[in-house]
């Protein structure tokens, strides 16, 4: 049997520059890496993992979102992230593919 590292996630939408993602980021809870800026800001973490996510492009406001279980970002590709620490239990709520709570 596998050991699994407990993760706190937190739901973040973050912008790069062709797409608008949303998702979990997961966090260690306690100590170091337990803020999302601790992962982005850990010169020796070069991609953002994401689970429960959905995207569209970023020129298609209108466009409807595609949703993914897991997604790896590029952490120089992202433009804007915004961590939604307080909605991070309600994450499996909402439409596939609506990003009208954000």
């Amino acid at each position: 049997m596998a050991n699994r590292i407990k993760t706190a996630p937190v739901r973040v939408k973050l912008y790069t520059e062709e797409y608008v993602i949303t998702g979990l980021a997961h966090t260690r809870p306690g100590g170091y890496r337990d803020r999302v800026s601790d992962l982005l800001n850990d010169t020796s973490i070069r991609f953002l993992a994401l689970t429960d996510c959905t995207f569209r492009p970023v020129k298609e406001a209108s466009a409807l979102a595609k949703r993914c279980s897991a997604l790896v970002v590029r952490v120089e590709d992202i433009k804007l992230l915004i961590p939604f620490e307080d909605d991070a239990e309600g994450a499996s709520s909402g439409e596939p593919g609506e990003l009208s709570n954000w």
